[in-house]
C-alpha cells in the first residue's frame, strides 16, 4: 500500500494538503499509528501512517512546527494525517510549510471521521495485501520446488525468483562477494536481505534489489528463502567435498606458463590429500560464450557434490571462469567417471566439461592442460589423450624459449612478417600448396618464393621432418 491509496476510500473523504515532492505519494505504509505525543518519533518505525489532531501543539508559532514535522521526516514516517476537530478546525499554516519544507505528504481527516474508522480500513487493507503476498510466496515456493525437483540449478531458481519481484537476486557468501545472481543490471535503489540457515563456515544470504520495496517482500520471499536455503545446503553440504588452498596451488601450477617438474607435482598432489601414485579423474569445466560465470558455479557445486556421492574422494578448485574437480577412489574408470559426470550435469546447455583420468601425478600436469585447452564445446567430452600443443606447453622455460627465439630471429631481422605467417601455415598444412595457397590468398609462385626467402635467412632445409618438428615447436613456444 502506497501513500496515495489512502485516499481511495471515498466513504472517509481523506484529502491531501501537500503531496510533496515527486515520489513522496509512492512512499510504502507498514502500519497505521495514532499519537498525540508532542515527540512521536522515537515510538516510530519507517514508513509508519501517523495520525494526529495536534492536542498538543495548539500554537501558532510555525517554529514549533517545523521542528516537529523535522522529526517525523527523520524517521521517516510514510505520511502525516492530521485530523480536524476541538484541537483545530483548521490546518495551521505552520503544519502546511513544514511538510512542505521536509517533504512529508499531508492530509486531512474531516472532523466527522473518527481515527478508528481510518486506522481500521487502514491496516484492513494491509492486511490483504500481507495474504497476497502469503499466497503469493507459497505458489512461488511451489514453483523453486519444482525447479530444483526437475535437476534446476541453484541458477535456475534465483531466475524464477528474479522474475516475481521484478528485480535482481544474488547469494552473497558472508564477506559480501556474489556467488550467484540473477535478474537486471544497473541501480536498484531498494534493497532487503535475507539470511540463510547454514553452518558455521558457509554463511550465505540472499539479497534482493527492487525499484522499490515494501514489508510484503519478506512474506513473500521467506518459504523461497527455505526452499533456496535447503537446495544450497544439499549442493554444498556433502561430506568429502574439500575446496582448499592447497588444491589450489597444484591446478595453479598446472596451468601456469611454466613447466612444472614432475618432484614438484607429486609433492603439490600429496599435498592437496591425493595419492600421486594411484589413478586420478579429473573433470575441468568452464562457462559457454553469452552465459553468466556465476551460473559455472552452479553447475560445479552440483557437480562436485554428485560425485562425492560415487566416488570416495573429491577435491576442487574455483576459479572465476574455470572450475577444476580431482577424484580418487578404489575402481575409478573413465567411463564410469563420464557417466557420474553426465548424470551431475543434467540438462545444462551452457558449460563445456573436459573428463580424463591419469594413471599417476607424473601424467596430471599434462592432461589437466589439455583438458582446459580443448574446453569450447557445451556438453560433457572425454578429454584428448595427447595434442601437439599441450605437449609444448611443458617444454616451456626459460632456456628452450630462449633457444627458440634465437632459432626465428634471423626471420625477424628481415622485418617481413609475411615470411613468418607463410612459415606458419607452411608447417600446419605440412607442405600442402593448395591449402596454404588458400589461406594466405597468395598464388603459388610467391610461395615458392617466400619458402626459398626462409631456407636462405634460417639457413635450413624445410624438407628434413624434423626441421619442421623444430620449427612448429618454435613458433608454438613465441
Amino acid at each position: 500500500m502506497q501513500v496515495a491509496n489512502i485516499v481511495d476510500n471515498p466513504e472517509l473523504r481523506i484529502e491531501f494538503r501537500v503531496t510533496g515532492a515527486p515520489g513522496a505519494l509512492e512512499r510504502v505504509v507498514t502500519w497505521c499509528a495514532p499519537t498525540e505525543s508532542i515527540d512521536p518519533s522515537p515510538f516510530l518505525t519507517s514508513g509508519a501512517l501517523m495520525l494526529t489532531s495536534g492536542v498538543a501543539l495548539n500554537v501558532l508559532d510555525a517554529r514549533i512546527w517545523d521542528a516537529y514535522v523535522e522529526r517525523l521526516a527523520g524517521v521517516p514516517i510514510a505520511a502525516l494525517a492530521f485530523g480536524l476537530g476541538r484541537a483545530h478546525t483548521v490546518v495551521p499554516a505552520g503544519l502546511v510549510t513544514a511538510c512542505e519544507n521536509h517533504n512529508v505528504p499531508l492530509l486531512i481527516i474531516p472532523t466527522e471521521i473518527p481515527f478508528v474508522l481510518v486506522q481500521r480500513d487502514i491496516q484492513d487493507r494491509l492486511s490483504v495485501e500481507r495474504y497476497e503476498a502469503l499466497r503469493r510466496g507459497s505458489e512461488l515456493a511451489d514453483d523453486c520446488t519444482r525447479i530444483a525437483a526437475d535437476q534446476g540449478t541453484v541458477q535456475d531458481v534465483l531466475h524464477r525468483v528474479s522474475a516475481a519481484v521484478k528485480g535482481r537476486v544474488s547469494i552473497q557468501d558472508s564477506s559480501g562477494a556474489i556467488l550467484l545472481s540473477a535478474g537486471g543490471t544497473g541501480a536498484f535503489p531498494a534493497r532487503t536481505d535475507f539470511s540463510m540457515p547454514g553452518n558455521e563456515r558457509d554463511r550465505f544470504r540472499l539479497v534482493v534489489e527492487e525499484v522499490t520495496t515494501g514489508p510484503t517482500i519478506r512474506t513473500l520471499l521467506a518459504p523461497v528463502v527455505a526452499v533456496l536455503s535447503m537446495q544450497l545446503s544439499a549442493t554444498l553440504g556433502a561430506q568429502g567435498v574439500t575446496h582448499s588452498r592447497n588444491a589450489d596451488r597444484l591446478t595453479n601450477a598446472i596451468y601456469a606458463h611454466d613447466a612444472v617438474s614432475t618432484d614438484e607435482l607429486i609433492e603439490l598432489t600429496r599435498d592437496a590429500d591425493l595419492a600421486p601414485d594411484q589413478r586420478i579423474g579429473i573433470a575441468v569445466m568452464e562457462v559457454g560464450p553469452g552465459s553468466p560465470t556465476t551460473h559455472l558455479r552452479s553447475v560445479s557445486w552440483r557437480t562436485r557434490v554428485m560425485l562425492a556421492g560415487d566416488f570416495s574422494l573429491v577435491r576442487y578448485a574455483e576459479g572465476p571462469d574455470l572450475s577444476t574437480i580431482l577424484i580418487q577412489s578404489n575402481g575409478l574408470e573413465q567411463d564410469r567417471l563420464m557417466a557420474s559426470v553426465r548424470a551431475a550435469a543434467g540438462r545444462t546447455r551452457s558449460v563445456s566439461m573436459m573428463v580424463a583420468t591419469v594413471e599417476n601425478a607424473a601424467e596430471l600436469g599434462l592432461t589437466l592442460r589439455m583438458a582446459r585447452s580443448a574446453l569450447g564445446e557445451p556438453g560433457v567430452h572425454p578429454a584428448p589423450q595427447l595434442n601437439f600443443d599441450a605437449l609444448v606447453d611443458t617444454l616451456r622455460h626459460p632456456g628452450t624459449i630462449s633457444l627458440a627465439r634465437r632459432l626465428l630471429a634471423p626471420l625477424q631481422r628481415t622485418g617481413d612478417q609475411a615470411l613468418l605467417t607463410t612459415l606458419d601455415a607452411y608447417l600446419r598444412h605440412s607442405g600442402a600448396t593448395t591449402a596454404i595457397c588458400q589461406e594466405l590468398f597468395i598464388h603459388r609462385n610467391t610461395l615458392a618464393y617466400r619458402l626459398k626467402r626462409i631456407e636462405e635467412s634460417l639457413g635450413l632445409n624445410l624438407q628434413d621432418g624434423q626441421v619442421r618438428a623444430i620449427l612448429l615447436m618454435a613458433l608454438r613456444l613465441l
